[in-house]
């Protein structure tokens, strides 16, 4: 399977994405049909490969799975298909990714697909999984390191207009080219002051198709009201749209999927006003 990223926006210090659904997994297997002859291909390869690793179990395994299917010549002529357990070799490392399927490969005739057979809506979930967002965040008026007791927090945010996207792609064995590309795009963005001793504590701000945001003439503004010991945690959090079409062609109109969430944090300092007699 070939994961191929396009579009701009990932910014700097890129995360995954985090689904606005908590329980959003990517799918990590599938299966995906064969021909007999492919089919027998695939046993002979997986043969060699055991004799080139000096696997003598599987090696002998494969060679008697060869010799039993060959008896009936892989059901060469037969309607229907193979069907072989695939996984997502970019989750192989995931010790967390379970598959929910454990059968490696089986014949069905064509009225009988299996469940786990791959789809666009799969790809469409795989390519999510892989989606990266710009974490940068937003510039702060006053500075973080000088912010003011009593003084509204002015936001700005320059990105407005990024668009993410990521295309998962998988020719089967049988030459059909599967395809999802899922979108991304800012939509709001929620700011909160890291402390309680702030007016009010969080804002949240529509990005609608503006190319930028300023908070200065917005209806709300963080404000401090008592200074920092130390620092506070100032978060900027990103909600973005996402939509996926089953094509390689990014788009903002296709079928809508879980927004997704980007976060930042940056720590700010809260000092008194100092007056200044002349």
């Amino acid at each position: 399977m070939n994961y191929s990223y396009k579009g701009t926006g990932d910014g700097d210090n890129p995360q995954t994405v985090k689904s606005s659904n908590g329980n959003f997994t990517p799918p990590v297997c599938w299966y995906t049909s064969m021909t007999p002859k492919q089919m027998k291909d695939e046993i002979l390869r997986r043969y060699n490969q055991a004799g080139k690793d000096n696997a003598g179990t599987v090696y002998n395994f494969y060679n008697d799975q060869n010799n039993q299917m060959d008896e009936d010549h892989y059901h060469e002529g037969k309607d229907g298909s193979w069907w072989v357990l695939t996984w997502d070799e970019t989750q192989l490392d995931n010790f967390n990714a379970t598959c929910p399927y454990d059968q490696g490969y089986f014949w069905r005739p064509p009225a009988d697909p299996p469940a786990g057979q791959i789809t666009p809506e799969m790809l469409a979930d795989a390519a999510y999984g892989h989606l990266k967002l710009p974490t940068k965040g937003v510039d702060l008026s006053p500075a973080p390191e000088n912010q003011k007791v009593n003084l509204p927090t002015y936001v700005k945010f320059q990105r407005a207009n990024a668009q993410v996207s990521v295309t998962a792609q998988l020719t089967e064995p049988n030459g059909q080219v599967i395809a999802a590309t899922v979108t991304a795009v800012p939509n709001s963005l929620t700011v909160d002051a890291g402390t309680q001793y702030a007016t009010p504590q969080k804002c949240e701000y529509g990005l609608g198709n503006a190319p930028s945001l300023d908070s200065a003439n917005a209806g709300c503004n963080i404000t401090y009201t008592r200074a920092s010991a130390g620092t506070y945690p100032f978060t900027a959090d990103m909600t973005w749209n996402v939509t996926w079409n089953p094509s390689t062609v990014p788009t903002t109109d296709g079928t809508p999927l879980a927004p997704g969430l980007s976060e930042f944090q940056q720590d700010v300092t809260v000092e008194e006003i100092q007056a200044v007699n002349r």
